[in-house]
């Protein structure tokens, strides 16, 4: 009885082929979803920066506006003039030589001669002198505020030919029945984490 025996087919390497490809392609989809965590990533922590950069901001306006409203109370002349301690000025014309359009900031930086104040985080609803550094919040953001009255100069205002900006409170009444207020522009700086700085901009009457 004879045995027909076959010689084992060769392999072309098909199988080998096909493992490369789904290799490559598998690479590929790995190098991808990396890319897209990172991606992720950087943009919850922009996220981050900006909520926590706002809330130090709302921080500082707020004690701005409390100040503000309790000398208006207290001591309403007092706003004739400026008061460095308080970073508020009467005016808001700037020293000679400063584009008033670049006034109070400088790039990422208050101009010259201005008397800004840190926003105290942790205490009370007063600002901390201009002299000391800025205590920051338990997220690492420092704020300074600087208030200014618009007006071009210092002293005291009547509402006619006055030289300020000023808000009517009785659209619909006669000019001599009309009530007005003083408006006020507050600027905010923050300081965050990474060296990050921001400006902010409130007006108030």
């Amino acid at each position: 009885m004879s045995l027909n025996t076959h010689a084992p087919s060769r392999q072309k390497g098909l199988v080998l082929m096909i493992s490369l490809i789904v290799l490559v392609v598998m690479t590929l989809a790995a190098i991808a979803l990396v890319r897209s965590m990172i991606t992720s990533n950087q943009i919850a922590n922009n996220l981050a920066l900006r909520q926590g950069t706002t809330a130090a901001a709302d921080l500082a306006l707020e004690k701005a506006r409390i100040w503000l409203v309790n000398q208006s109370l207290a001591a309403p002349n007092d706003l004739n003039a400026d008061s460095a301690d308080n970073g508020y000025r009467a005016s808001n014309t700037p020293p000679n030589g400063v584009d008033v359009n670049r006034w109070p900031i400088n790039g990422n930086k208050w101009q010259d001669g201005v008397a800004w104040v840190w926003a105290n985080p942790n205490a009370g609803n007063w600002p901390i002198a201009n002299t000391e550094a800025g205590e920051a919040n338990t997220n690492g953001y420092k704020a300074a505020y600087f208030i200014q009255r618009s007006c071009a100069a210092v002293g005291a205002k009547t509402p006619n030919q006055s030289g300020c900006d000023i808000q009517k409170m009785s659209p619909g009444k006669q000019e001599a029945k009309s009530e007005y207020q003083m408006i006020y522009k507050i600027t905010v700086r923050i300081e965050g984490p990474k060296d990050t700085v921001s400006f902010y901009q409130s007006t108030m009457y």
